[in-house]
């Protein structure tokens, strides 16, 4: 079984997914289908050691807005560490404790199985792929080691256990709050959930259209749909219509058969929570274009130039939106929309920049696998810097992370600060 889907796999990552014109010769795919098939062969290869077998294989990609993983069927248990954790010198500073009750947050990783921070940077270079420490993911690092050197807050250094323990669906926790000078603060930590945002700004709608200053936290929204922020983009703009063109955000589709099939798979649920007729008839003219050019090749599908037409607000009359690394996909379409109104600002980090190739459909296997992999190539990304995804959005008022955001919410302080200029 596993043999056969790794095949499938291949075949997407050669054929279906959209960089792999760019990328051509860059994996390396046979020397992981024969450790597969030995494994399978030998029969020691079990669905976990496959899911990360084939997670090792499309880091050859660099692709963030690819990833295989395990289906939540209820018959699989995945497994974390506990926390998080964020690179600064050669310390993992831990900035989230969910279940490791032997860490708290502000302490510092200083080596894992007696191996220092600074000599594993350079030994795990292939998994991090980013040239800023602060972008840099060590969770599915740190889950290789079984042991860690940590230096509490109070300075003492205690060896502790790597444990494992069970991933559970957390809910995303959006929050609304009104702070001072007239100023309304608005947590989306994910727009995967359309209707959950949209009943949610409905029902702060009031606050949203008496508030003098806004603040939007997407720092940790990792993305979902587009469509989930529309009805926030008003309050974003000043009052009258602004027009703005996305030709540097236009994106040619890969129209392979697969593609297609699994979009109108991906199409249909979003269907189910959406009542906007325009909204319908878009997306099942996209489905129309895409079959009209099976076997073609990428095709741009819109008949024009696309822009974006938004009716604007006269309240907040300023707004700042925070971003940060994990801000990715759908929330940095939000972001660079925040970086073409005169009444907003962006402050933070560089968002994740994924959206060079973006459009995620999932292929499943066997009700135990998904992959997640892009069907469409932004057109201007031939022009992007060396080194640097074209889709990254930089803030206008970049605040580099430091251990001190562990303690106080320096990005939010900046914010307010601004507002009263």
């Amino acid at each position: 079984m596993y043999t056969e889907i790794f095949d499938d796999i291949i075949s997407i990552t050669h054929n279906d997914y959209s960089g792999h014109l760019d990328k051509k010769g860059w994996d390396d795919p046979g020397k992981y289908r024969d450790r597969i098939k030995r494994m399978e062969a030998e029969d020691v290869l079990d669905a976990v050691t496959f899911q990360e077998i084939v997670e090792d294989y499309l880091l050859d990609f660099k692709d963030r807005h690819m990833y295989f993983r395990l289906k939540d069927n209820g018959k699989q248990t995945t497994y974390h560490n506990g926390f998080s954790t964020r690179r600064f010198d050669d310390k993992l500073h831990v900035t989230e404790v969910t279940d490791e009750a032997c860490l708290e947050i502000g302490d510092a990783l200083l080596s894992l199985d007696g191996t220092p921070i600074r000599v594993l940077i350079e030994k795990h270079e292939r998994e991090l792929f980013e040239l800023v420490a602060e972008r840099e993911n060590w969770k599915p690092i740190i889950q290789r080691y079984s042991s860690c050197e940590v230096e509490s807050r109070d300075g003492t250094v205690k060896t502790m256990e790597l444990k494992q323990y069970a991933n559970q669906n957390r809910k995303p926790e959006f929050k609304v709050d009104r702070l001072n000078d007239g100023v309304l603060f608005m947590s989306l930590p994910s727009f995967a959930n359309i209707k959950a945002v949209e009943v949610m700004l409905e029902e702060y709608q009031e606050h949203l259209e008496t508030a003098e200053k806004l603040i939007i936290d997407v720092r940790e929204n990792g993305g979902g749909s587009d469509l989930a922020f529309r009805n926030l983009l008003p309050y974003l703009f000043p009052e009258g219509e602004t027009s703005i063109p996305l030709e540097d955000s236009i994106q040619a589709f890969n129209c392979t058969r697969r593609n297609v099939e699994l979009t109108v798979k991906v199409f249909g649920q979003f269907l189910e929570n959406i009542d906007d007729e325009t909204v319908k008839t878009n997306l099942n003219k996209y489905v129309e274009e895409m079959t009209k050019n099976v076997g073609q090749g990428f095709k741009i599908l819109e008949d024009e130039s696309p822009a974006i037409n938004i009716q604007g607000k006269a309240l907040p009359e300023k707004v700042v939106a925070l971003s940060d690394v994990k801000c990715a996909s759908a929330s940095e379409a939000l972001i660079e929309l925040c970086k073409e109104s005169p009444k907003a600002a962006v402050i933070g980090r560089p968002t994740a920049g994924v959206n060079d190739y973006s459009n995620l459909v999932i292929e499943e296997w066997e009700n135990l696998f998904e992959l997640w992999y892009p069907t469409s190539r932004m057109a201007g990304m031939n022009e992007k810097a060396d080194g640097e995804a074209a889709s990254i959005i930089h803030p206008d008022i970049h605040i580099p992370w430091t251990p001190t955001h562990i303690t106080r919410d320096v990005d939010l302080e900046k914010a307010l600060e601004f507002l009263q200029t």
